[in-house]
């Protein structure tokens, strides 16, 4: 419930004494989504924001969670390549080529990756111990830079109180119909250690999501691994919060997280029986995943009196790693059967680093009812990816040989590498280098009237340098390049408030992401490292002149919108409709070798529009519900080279995801033997793609009509409980109706009978305990 999330029910004992402690009306959520604490009633843009209490009523957990309730974000995880992996989307602004195009950020730190190796996927944190999540919708390239050009999600960790001790903890365990028990605990307290001058505050939380899915040898039957699909998700915190003097306050911060999962979440169709809860996997290895970061992080305010400046110093470290279960795919793709013969395998190792440098510094008027409030600022980032992969592959030569007769060395010319491995990417290292000067101001004309313009000057400089071998690359390719770019972004916005209950707003704005070099790729490719044939046209790239350079691409997005309170805040509706031209698409074209580089091409447009609605009926009844429109489609064909038999994609193709969202939700309070019981509802929908994707145009290369689009999905979550004094105590069922459909289907070759899918979690019962102080 994105706006009005916390109503009176839901406060215990402590927080009704926080509230009167505070200027700020209760039910109030406070953002920072224009770089100041405003209302979210107050923000002229579209935006959803959830606070820790919002967040506990509906269960979220996950980034996965907080997609499903936001209309207009689209997550994916649909990559068999890696058991973590996960794409999200804004406005359906979607690409898995190049940079994200959506920021992530933990605070005030972007943590979105670039694309390069085979692998890399960005990180989320888990949903615990924060202030609030906030979802940008649209892009803010102004106020956020690259990265953030169809939206941006924003990780808000609390401060520690500098007067107060406070305290909060939640635990869980649930059983899932057919699988594995989860279970979590957590808690966290802020001490002040020198009241009003020091404080502190430290969290931990351990989370272990139960599997679902057996792995199984194919043959027999035979259970090797049961409920494999398990996950373990561990999440640190500590801050120290310094107010020496009235006007400085220093906040140095660390968060920790590291998440490890036993098999991915695919399941292999002709082992299974979804309709009576069996779902099994074939894989010849588990598909394991681990992923850990940190950040370290240091705030500093210094108020000036009329003006404020703040500064963000952060370092974000990752190391991400996988086995992969290859044995499938080179199974499929050297003996034509993906049923691979006893006793193969051919894992494939993939690391995936990262190494973050931000600074940010922002000088910022204080008074946002000022006719003139104004923030300028400086950014610069220098982040750093290393990207390996390892396939081995000990029994290919003897398939091969099996299959054509002919030695595996008289085909290759060489032998595996190190005796081991068929592909070797050893490795991939990127440095992107940011450089960034904006600012944003705010007129007041009138009491009613606002006008906002601002803009963005980056420079931005990416290089790389790739390393790969082995038998199906060819000779081994060493590649270093790199691409230069000063993007523009601006934002012009108009917004009239003819009441304190009623603000209506218009905005234009623009987002892009860095631009970058393609590494050259084998000589099996057929395809030069040297430049483009000059007067090449866009979209007709031929293989023999693989472009080296890709340049950043871009949207201009336009959005009209409201927000409104009426019969006393007792209603709160929240609506805005949108239209986005992006251009230059950076876009992968795949080769039949198995590699792939990145051009800019074509064009796309999304429309749509969000709807929000928030009620409190009674006193004791709140209703509430969300509704969200998304069509996005390519502008234009485009082909990946004159001689190309079929298109990339086509004029009219839709970019993938659920054009309807739907999200209900309520809630009734009662007294429950003197004490505040209540019980909710929350229902969610998003509907079937029936328009044509470009994998499923069969007038493109690399369509598979054997495949599914994005499917409908409806699913509902009941919870019960009860509020003694800091207590809450309650009973829930997730995914009531038990829902099995399969949302994502894949196979390895066009040939390939072996299908795999992935499914919604089955019926989940559990209970919840939290504390409040």
């Amino acid at each position: 419930m994105p706006a009005l999330a916390q109503d009176a029910t839901d406060e215990d004992t402590n927080q009704a004494d926080a509230r009167a402690e505070s200027q700020t009306p209760p039910g109030t959520i406070i953002v920072t989504a224009r770089r100041q604490e405003e209302s979210l009633a107050d923000v002229p843009i579209s935006i959803a924001a959830y606070d820790q209490a919002s967040l506990d009523k509906q269960g979220v957990r996950s980034i996965d969670d907080i997609s499903q309730i936001t209309p207009g974000v689209t997550l994916t995880r649909g990559d068999q390549r890696n058991a973590g992996a996960a794409n999200i989307a804004i406005r359906g602004i979607s690409s898995t080529a190049g940079s994200s195009t959506t920021g992530i950020y933990i605070d005030d730190t972007p943590i979105q990756v670039r694309n390069i190796g085979f692998s890399a996927f960005s990180p989320f944190p888990a949903v615990f111990d924060l202030e609030r999540v906030e979802v940008l919708r649209g892009p803010q390239g102004t106020l956020f830079g690259a990265g953030s050009q169809g939206g941006t999600v924003r990780f808000i960790t609390p401060k520690p109180d500098l007067d107060f001790m406070r305290v909060y903890g939640r635990a869980e365990v649930a059983m899932t119909e057919g699988g594995a028990a989860s279970y979590e605990a957590g808690a966290a307290v802020s001490v002040p250690l020198v009241e009003g001058s020091l404080a502190a505050r430290v969290s931990g939380y351990h989370r272990r999501d139960g599997g679902y899915i057996d792995r199984v040898n194919y043959m027999s039957g035979e259970v090797l691994d049961k409920n494999a699909n398990h996950s373990e998700t561990i999440v640190l915190q500590a801050a120290l919060k310094w107010q020496p003097t009235e006007t400085l306050t220093i906040t140095p911060s660390v968060f920790y997280q590291d998440i490890d999962i036993g098999d991915g979440n695919y399941y292999w169709e002709d082992l299974s029986d979804p309709d009576d809860g069996e779902f099994r996997s074939g894989n010849a290895v588990l598909n394991t995943s681990t992923d850990r970061f940190i950040l370290p992080a240091l705030a500093v305010e210094l108020d000036l009196g009329g003006a404020s400046l703040f500064s963000n110093t952060s370092y974000f470290d990752r190391k991400q790693s996988a086995v992969n279960d290859y044995t499938v795919f080179e199974a499929a793709l050297w003996t034509g059967s993906p049923y691979y013969p006893a006793g193969m395998f051919a894992p494939a190792f993939q690391n995936n680093e990262q190494q973050n440098f931000t600074q940010e510094i922002r000088l910022q008027s204080n008074n946002p009812e000022a006719r003139l409030s104004w923030v300028f600022g400086a950014f610069y980032s220098h982040s750093k990816q290393v990207a390996a992969q390892l396939v081995q592959d000990t029994f290919l030569p003897e398939l091969f040989f099996n299959r054509t007769g002919v030695p595996f060395e008289v085909v290759f010319g060489q032998g595996l590498v190190d005796g081991l491995y068929t592909f070797v990417l050893d490795d991939a290292r990127s440095v992107d280098k940011q450089l960034a000067g904006f600012g944003q101001l705010d007129w007041r004309l009138t009491d009613k009237l606002t006008l906002t313009a601002g803009v963005r000057v980056s420079q931005t400089k990416f290089n790389i340098r790739a390393q790969f071998a082995g038998p199906v690359v060819g000779p081994p390719v060493d590649d270093t390049g790199e691409q230069k770019e000063t993007p523009i972004t601006p934002k012009f916005g108009v917004t009239y408030e003819p009441n304190d209950d009623l603000l209506l707003y218009a905005n234009a704005a623009k987002g892009f992401r860095i631009g970058g070099y393609n590494p050259a790729v084998g000589v099996p490719c057929g395809v030069s490292a040297g430049d483009p044939r000059p007067g090449t046209p866009l979209g007709n790239i031929g293989l023999s002149n693989r472009p080296p350079l890709f340049e950043s691409d871009s949207v201009w997005s336009y959005e009209v919108g409201t927000k409104s309170q009426m019969f006393g805040s007792r209603v709160s509706v929240d609506a805005s409709a949108f239209y986005i031209d992006w251009q230059n698409i950076q876009q992968n074209v795949g080769l039949a070798c198995g590699f792939a580089f990145t051009d800019n091409l074509g064009s796309a447009t999304s429309k749509g529009f969000d709807f929000a609605v928030q009620a409190a009926v009674t006193n004791a009844l709140t209703l509430g519900g969300q509704v969200g429109y998304v069509k996005a489609e390519f502008d234009e064909t485009v082909r990946a080279g004159p001689s190309a038999a079929r298109n990339l994609v086509t004029e009219g193709d839709d970019i993938p995801l659920n054009p309807w969202q739907v999200n209900l939700n309520g809630q009734y309070s009662y007294d429950l033997a003197g004490h505040d019981g209540y019980s909710r509802f929350d229902y969610k929908f998003q509907s079937e793609q029936k328009a044509t994707t470009p994998a499923l145009n069969p007038l493109n290369g690399g369509s598979d009509l054997t495949l599914i689009g994005r499917q409908e999905l409806h699913q509902l979550s009941l919870r019960s409980g009860v509020r003694m004094d800091a207590f809450d105590i309650s009973l829930f069922v997730n995914n009531v109706f038990n829902t099995h459909k399969a949302l994502f289907r894949q196979h390895d070759t066009a040939a390939s009978p072996l299908y795999r899918s992935i499914t919604v979690r089955p019926r989940t019962f559990g209970m919840t305990v939290s504390a409040r102080y």
